[in-house]
Order: C-alpha cells, then sequence, then structure tokens
C-alpha cells in the first residue's frame, strides 16, 4: 500500500509506535532530569519598581549571594527582556 501502510517486518502498527515511543524515551529531556537547575518565579526590586522575574541561578560573591534573572524592562521600542545578575537582597519569592 502506497503511504507507508504496509507491514513492515511483520510488525502490528501497535508494534511500530511501541518502538517509536521507546527510542524517543531514551533521548534526553531538557529540565531538571537533565541537570539543569529549576526556573523560578521571584519578585525583584529594581530601579522601575517592583517586577516580576524569573530566577535562572544563584552565585557565591563574597560573603553573600547573586541571583541570575530575565525581566522585562522599558525601552524606546516598548519592552526589551534583560538576563543579569542581581544581588539576593533585590529579589523575593513568589507569594
Amino acid at each position: 500500500m502506497a503511504g507507508g501502510m504496509s507491514r513492515r517486518r511483520g510488525e502490528s502498527l501497535a508494534a511500530r509506535v511501541a518502538a517509536t515511543q521507546q527510542r524517543r524515551d531514551k533521548v534526553p529531556q531538557p529540565g531538571p532530569a537533565a541537570g539543569l537547575p529549576p526556573v523560578r518565579h521571584c519578585w525583584y526590586d529594581g530601579p522601575h519598581g517592583r517586577q516580576a522575574a524569573l530566577l535562572l541561578g544563584w552565585r557565591r560573591v563574597g560573603d553573600g549571594w547573586s541571583g541570575r534573572i530575565a525581566v522585562a524592562v522599558p525601552d524606546e521600542a516598548g519592552w526589551a527582556l534583560v538576563e543579569m545578575w542581581v544581588d539576593a537582597g533585590m529579589l523575593r519569592p513568589d507569594g
């Protein structure tokens, strides 16, 4: 039959679907399972007041900590997405 409808090596459609799923399950997926830190919502107290941000990670700086965030900031064209390191004191947890 045309269009790939013939039986391949005598396998049923269900067997071919199961084999495809097994191959997909072996591919590493992004996220915590791949060793990436979880992304969390936070509040950033910056020059434009309190803004919603995404906390992407932490690093030790001297005796304190800095958080890497992504936040929308106003610019001449409207808004720009900026990624930056800020002092932990400028961040508040969500909720």
